[in-house]
């Protein structure tokens, strides 16, 4: 009976310690998902997908979402005088100068609005990112950064992913039905030939089109010749 009462005794203890590991896990898994960016339009925290459309066709192009969101410490208050300071330590190695942000942490514990953009190196006001898993470094701080009046507030780092969705769309450049006169001076500046052709050297003929909003021209076909500019 003894040893069945210390065997039952035992089974509690490990189970208890367990239980606690367990907690205590989880306790921290927590802790750290409360600490990141909070993407615009994201369904998660340090999470987000951007669509990159990649046009092919006579219009070729790309065009992506932009990417924006703000750091969030869930556990630690904004102040009014607080900034909060996120390097990107995965381009570390790899980047001329470091990427990073600082931002206002002074209300209802989050920063001022983070742009982000794709890119290897630190590029004014937009936090660059490389495609995939970042992980971050930041720092929560008053004063001046890296002055004598700097007080750290708190350090730590997590871990961001951004995935690329990419799609394909045919895009071709729209003609106009109609095609442009040009005018051609002896100098050999062109404009578009108006009611006279008094100054013209050359008249061509060309189409006009569009491409994502902007205007594309056709090759330039030479269809006259002033009289007296003919070679003998």
């Amino acid at each position: 009976m003894k040893r069945k009462n210390t065997y039952l005794l035992s089974s509690a203890i490990v189970s208890t310690i367990f239980v606690c590991g367990i907690t205590s896990i989880s306790k921290a898994q927590g802790t750290l998902e409360n600490v990141g960016i909070i993407f615009r339009n994201g369904k998660s925290l340090n999470s987000q997908i951007v669509n990159v459309i990649k046009y092919v066709g006579t219009c070729p192009g790309m065009n992506k979402d932009s990417i924006s969101g703000v750091f969030r410490h869930k556990e630690l208050s904004s102040a009014k005088d607080r900034r909060v300071r996120i390097t990107n330590d995965t381009l570390e190695d790899v980047s001329v100068n470091v990427p990073y942000t600082d931002r206002k942490y002074r209300k209802n514990n989050r920063s001022e609005k983070i742009r982000f953009d794709f890119g290897n190196n630190h590029r004014g006001s937009k936090f660059v990112i490389k495609p995939g898993q970042n992980k971050l470094s930041y720092t929560i701080y008053e004063g001046k950064f890296g002055r004598d009046n700097m007080q750290v507030i708190r350090k730590g780092s997590f871990s961001i992913n951004v995935e690329e969705n990419v799609i394909k769309s045919q895009r071709d450049i729209e003609w106009k039905n109609e095609p442009e006169l040009v005018c051609i001076d002896k100098n050999g500046s062109t404009q578009i030939a108006g009611k006279t052709l008094d100054k013209c050297k050359k008249l061509g003929i060309r189409k006009v089109g569009n491409c994502a909003g902007r205007t594309v021209y056709d090759d330039l076909v030479i269809v006259w010749t002033k009289p007296r500019y003919y070679k003998k």
